[in-house]
């Protein structure tokens, strides 16, 4: 295998040399683009407002995830829903200032009670995917892949299993999987206030955001920016602690002690084809983008600096966190799992990129390839 040229748009940035300078900001491109992430958004988000139905057993039912969030969505008491489900607040409350559905559509839906709690939810979620397509696309061009690239990185995220299957739903995974970007995007530009936004609104969403710490840290930055901008993430934090700690503590909650989760592991791997479950679960995260990803990383395995070899140490971070969570392994490895795209996608891209060779430009796809 040859080593890789500095013409190679899969390779990432070279960490040792100076930073390029962003070309002046393309608005008329970014409008065109979150139109295509906006419609394709919509397209995912239907089918949960129209075909599901409201307390589907798959996303945790009346008691479950799908309960607790409408719950909020409906203004129950934040004490008496079930931890940590009461301080994902952010998706039910946008959800309440979707607009109504216009009178005159009314007549050609059955818009019972229920489904116009699925429609505000999925008018919520429909933004958060749209938002969260626009950032990757973004990530993988400050990743140093090309914008096609990143518009191929967006098509694999919109049609993962995850997303096609429970991002419309009333859930909060959207918006979390934005803010998980957003931060990302802002730790890779430098922007200090970036960071500040997405910790101090996506804690609220989900505490998935939690995974910008190890990402920071993970990066080949020097002490003094890593301590920037993890300090420009603590207000954020600690608005969430005072909040979750000292406003709302205590009530039913699932436990998160590491022990019992093990014991429930053994157990329920003693009393059936468990481990069948957990393969099926963890497929449905990446699939068969899995050996393109293993390519990408092998592909990077000499530019150990490089920030996207650096972010995909979050893989194994959260392949643990199921087995550790004492929920977690019985309500969605593949989407725990699914947390690290923002990893995972762009290594695929490369693995696809190494896979092809010069015969096609991934970076360019308006470009004809080499003959």
């Amino acid at each position: 295998m040859g080593t890789r040229g500095s013409n190679d748009p899969a390779s990432g940035p070279d960490p040792h040399e100076p930073a390029a300078v962003e070309p002046a900001p393309r608005a008329g491109l970014w409008a065109a683009l979150s139109l295509v992430c906006l419609w394709t958004s919509a397209a995912l988000v239907y089918p949960a407002i129209t075909k599901y139905a409201l307390y589907e057993p798959g996303f945790g039912g009346r008691a479950g995830d799908t309960g607790q969030y409408v719950r909020i969505y409906q203004g129950a008491p934040l004490r008496e829903v079930i931890r940590p489900f009461r301080y994902r607040v952010f998706t039910p409350y946008l959800a309440r200032l979707a607009p109504p559905i216009p009178h005159g559509l009314l007549r050609y839906f059955d818009v019972t009670p229920d489904k116009l709690v699925q429609y505000h939810f999925g008018i919520a979620n429909l933004l958060g995917l749209a938002v969260a397509g626009l950032l990757l696309v973004r990530l993988c061009e400050l990743l140093g892949l090309g914008l096609g690239q990143g518009l191929l990185g967006a098509l694999l995220f919109y049609t993962s299993f995850p997303v096609v299957n429970g991002a419309g739903a009333p859930l909060v995974d959207a918006w979390a999987y934005a803010f998980l970007l957003m931060g990302l995007v802002a730790a890779l530009r430098g922007s200090l206030l970036g960071l500040a936004i997405a910790s101090a609104v996506g804690m609220f969403a989900k505490e998935t955001t939690l995974l910008l710490v190890p990402a920071i840290l993970l990066l080949d930055r020097p002490p003094a920016v890593k301590f920037r901008q993890l300090a420009a993430m603590l207000p954020g934090v600690g608005l969430y602690a005072v909040f979750r700690f000292l406003l709302f503590p205590g009530g039913y909650g699932f436990s998160s002690n590491p022990a019992l989760a093990l014991e429930n592991v053994i157990e329920r791997l003693r009393a059936g084809p468990f481990l069948w479950w957990i393969l099926f679960e963890g497929f449905t995260a990446f699939g068969l983008l899995c050996p393109l990803a293993i390519l990408g990383a092998w592909s990077l395995r000499d530019r150990a600096r490089d920030p996207l070899m650096r972010l995909a140490w979050l893989v194994p971070l959260l392949i643990v966190v199921p087995f550790v969570n004492a929920i977690g392994i019985g309500s969605g490895i593949g989407k725990i799992w699914f947390y690290a795209f923002p990893a995972m996608i762009p290594l695929a891209l490369v693995g696809l990129r190494r896979a092809v060779g010069p015969r096609v430009s991934l970076a360019d796809p308006l470009a004809p390839a080499a003959r």
